[in-house]
This record gives C-alpha cells, sequence and structure tokens, in this order.
C-alpha cells in the first residue's frame, strides 16, 4: 500500500479517493482532538488518534505505530468472522499514528446491560465472543465492556491496538480476557447470570479462578487510587495545600457556629457550609482522604459528600470537609428506637428490603467497614442510607469471618425490639450471592451476640439491653 503525504502526515488509504477528506487533520491535531467523524461516498468513518510520548513512544511509533496495529489486527479479525469496525486506512506523523474505522452507531455493552430488560441475551453474546476469542488464540489486553459495542444487537470489538493472535493461548490468556471483560459488571450480576455466563462459555470450571482474578485487579486499582489520593487528577484539584474534589472549591468560606463532637481522636465542627472532621492521628486523617478519593472514583455515593481535605500543621490538626447531614435524617439506632414499633409489617419489610439493599452495593465491592455501630449508618429521610466514619472503610475482599464480625457489631448496636425474623431477612437478603457458608455465619452472630451486650444510643439518650431479656 503506497501512502499519500497530507499535511505532513503519510496517509495508507483502502480508497484514496478519502485523501480529500483529510484535508483539514493537521499532525499537532494529535492529542487534541482524539476523535472524529467524517464522511464520505455517504458513509460515515471514525477518525482517532494516539500521540507517542517519550522514548518508548518515539521507538513504538517508529517500530509498530498504534494506527497501523489497528488497522491489521481490524483486518486479521474480519477476516475470521469477528464483528469489529471495518478498517479503511491509517495515518502516520512524527509525533503519531491515526486509524480509519467504519463509524458503527451504538451504545457500550456496559451501558446496554445497565439499562436492558433481557440481560441474559447481552450476557451470553458477551459469553460466546469470548469463546471465539479462546478458539482463535487472540488475546485483548483491554477488554473491558465498554471496549465493546452493541450495534443492531450484535456486539462489536474495538480498541484493536492491544490485541494480539498468539501461537500458544494459555490459561493466563484465556483469564486476561474473561476477568477483564467481567470486572465492571461482575459485582452487579445475579448466581444465575454468572451460572449462565460460564455454561455458555464453556469452561465452568474457570469460574473460582477468574473470581480470584477479579478481585486481585480490584484490589490493584484501589491501591492505585489511593496512591494518588494527595496528586492532581481527574476528580481532585490542587489550591496551595488543600486538595479539593473537582467542582468543590467554592466550599469552605462559612463560619464557625458550633462543636458537634470533641474527644481525644477527633473533633467535628460545624459551620455554616460543611463540617469539620479533624484528626489527631494523621494514618486516620490520610485513611479516611484515600477511601473517599476511592469512592469518588467508583461512583458510590454511600458516604456523606467530601468536599476537601487539609492537611495537618504544626499548629493545628488536620481535617475533612464533608457535607452537613443536619435536618436530613438520624442515626440508625435512633431511627429504629424512635419509628420501628409504629411500622406495620410491610413497611417494616419494605425498610429491611432497602437497608439490605444499601448494604449488597458496598459488600460486593469488597468495601467493609471496621466500626459498623448503628450509630455509624445514617437513614436520611427519603428512604437512603449512609457510611459514616470514612477512616473506618477498607478495601478487602469479604469472607464470612469478616461479615459475622461486621454483622455482630451491627447487631449488638440496634434496639433488641427490631424482630429476630426481621434481621434475618436482613441477614438472608445481604448474603444472597455471597460465595460463602450462611448457616455457620448465622450461627455465629447468634451465638456472639447472645453473649454480648445491646449498646446503641436511643431516643432518650445511651441505652443497655440484653437479648437474653427477650426469652
Amino acid at each position: 500500500m503506497r501512502p499519500v503525504n497530507i499535511n505532513g502526515i503519510d496517509w495508507f488509504l483502502d480508497d484514496y479517493e478519502m485523501a480529500g477528506s483529510l484535508r483539514d487533520v493537521k499532525p499537532d491535531d494529535i492529542g487534541r482532538r482524539g476523535y472524529g467523524v467524517f464522511s464520505f461516498k455517504g458513509g460515515q468513518f471514525f477518525l482517532k488518534s494516539f500521540r507517542e510520548k517519550g522514548l518508548s513512544g518515539f521507538i513504538r511509533g517508529k517500530i509498530a505505530p498504534r494506527g497501523k496495529k489497528e488497522y491489521d489486527m481490524g483486518k486479521r479479525l474480519r477476516a475470521l468472522s469477528i464483528l469489529t469496525p471495518a478498517p479503511k486506512g491509517y495515518g502516520i506523523a512524527k509525533a503519531g499514528s491515526y486509524i480509519i474505522q467504519e463509524f458503527i452507531e451504538g451504545t457500550s455493552l456496559l451501558y446496554a446491560l445497565r439499562v436492558s430488560r433481557d440481560r441474559e441475551l447481552l450476557i451470553k453474546g458477551l459469553a460466546r465472543l469470548l469463546s471465539t476469542l479462546k478458539t482463535h488464540k487472540i488475546r485483548h489486553n483491554d477488554l473491558h465492556i465498554e471496549n465493546i459495542i452493541i450495534h443492531k444487537d450484535e456486539q462489536y470489538l474495538i480498541d484493536l491496538h492491544k490485541m494480539a493472535i498468539k501461537k500458544v493461548f494459555t490459561e493466563e490468556d484465556e483469564l486476561s480476557n474473561i476477568s477483564h471483560s467481567l470486572a465492571m459488571v461482575y459485582t452487579e450480576m445475579t448466581e444465575k447470570e454468572k451460572e449462565i455466563f460460564f455454561r455458555v462459555y464453556g469452561n465452568e470450571g474457570i469460574r473460582e479462578k477468574t473470581e480470584a482474578a477479579i478481585r486481585a485487579m480490584r484490589i490493584n486499582w484501589v491501591e492505585k487510587k489511593k496512591a494518588r489520593a494527595f496528586d492532581k487528577t481527574s476528580i481532585i484539584e490542587k489550591k496551595g495545600n488543600i486538595l479539593y474534589m473537582k467542582g468543590m472549591d467554592a466550599i469552605g468560606n462559612g463560619v464557625y457556629v458550633e462543636t458537634i463532637k470533641s474527644d481525644k481522636k477527633t473533633e467535628v465542627l460545624r459551620y455554616t457550609d460543611h463540617i469539620r472532621k479533624l484528626y489527631r492521628n494523621q494514618r486516620r486523617l490520610k485513611k479516611a482522604w484515600q477511601s473517599s478519593v476511592v469512592l469518588a472514583y467508583m461512583g458510590l455515593n454511600i458516604t456523606p459528600r467530601v468536599y476537601f481535605f487539609n492537611p495537618p500543621s504544626f499548629s493545628s490538626w488536620g481535617f475533612i470537609a464533608m457535607e452537613d447531614l443536619r435536618g436530613k435524617g438520624e442515626e440508625l439506632d435512633r431511627f429504629l428506637d424512635r419509628g420501628y414499633s409504629n411500622m406495620s409489617i410491610r413497611e417494616r419489610r419494605s425498610f429491611i428490603d432497602r437497608l439490605a439493599g444499601f448494604f449488597k452495593v458496598f459488600l460486593r465491592m469488597d468495601i467493609i467497614h471496621m466500626d459498623l455501630k448503628g450509630c455509624n449508618i445514617f437513614a436520611i429521610r427519603d428512604n437512603g442510607f449512609l457510611l459514616l466514619d470514612l477512616e473506618d472503610i477498607t478495601f478487602k475482599e469479604i469472607d464470612g469471618n469478616i461479615l459475622a464480625r461486621m454483622l455482630i457489631q451491627l447487631n449488638t448496636t440496634i434496639p433488641i425490639k427490631v424482630s429476630y425474623t426481621d434481621r434475618m431477612r436482613f441477614f438472608l437478603d445481604i448474603t444472597e450471592g455471597l460465595r460463602l457458608d450462611k448457616k455457620d455465619v448465622a450461627r455465629m452472630i447468634a451465638r456472639r451476640s447472645l453473649e454480648m451486650e445491646v449498646v446503641y444510643e436511643g431516643v432518650g439518650g445511651l441505652k443497655r439491653e440484653s437479648f437474653k431479656a427477650m426469652g
């Protein structure tokens, strides 16, 4: 294929009449306008650029430019009847390269799974696609499901420059394809959907290793986000020594109103436009900010909204500034003490189902609260819930012992008036889909709870009760 040079870019095109549509593309556009769509002969075409940086990028641009690799891989996949946008050409410049593809109007598989009424059909399609990749010994090193586009009910692979057709396809290659494709949605899948996926894929025995790989990926991702929690990033703005969540830099100018709490570890102060939680222990301050950053990247609104981080100085504690929840609800222990007895059976079931749904959101993401007392769960008046004490949130694999410890603490810090039936309903709901021995966990919770005093903050102040008094 001979090149045609336009504005210092060498274009290699399936149809050289397309050159006229590329007159406005300039090498300086690489990295500034990474994507574009243009028309040619009544069709629509997608133009994407790859900017190469540093010495390694310079060498790659000379030896294996990504635009050319994506073009070549597209041709090879289509020859194998694997759906991908038809490649139409590529370009090479000093700063990087380009790929031209047929423009596919569609949505990502991630979006489709979250809005579709027929998730099982999409999951079967993904399983078949991955099985086909295995058959042809193809590994895609960035196979998250936003790189799969749904077009006319078919699944199209994109971002092909990270793919390789291998001579030997190992189990590690297979696990990489499966775990990367499922990582963003696996916690949202039901047990039935998981069974369907592995059955249609044709290797049910690989499920356990896949789940371990997904957990390892998630832990690695969390650690990377925590490591960058004190840098300027896509969600963090830095002004002086203060770190702001993006768009929150206008908050924090309010005046002091009152001290809500003060002890040896923390002080909680109310200002007119925010709450400040001051920490004497810098490790816990750092942990609270890191947790809030990770949750922000995850898009999980399971804690009060965090505004900014003010580091400690020689003369003052550091603090986290966050949303003021006054007037929006109350802590779970007080809420139940005040209102549980007045609820109908139907209202109680509805409440338990909502609370269990909240727990399932974070438990399935391996998010754990190390001090899960009733007073550390906030019941919002619009039927939502929040976790308090950010410094006690951690990210690690949930198991029976961890879950039992969390639920024993919760069980013994809410009023004993909450019935055994409602407690069991909650337990069975949150453990649905978790691969652990529910009977062993339930027995552990019941046995330990009976041995402990129930202590919580009620409407009239601190209360002490015992499960033994119930029967």
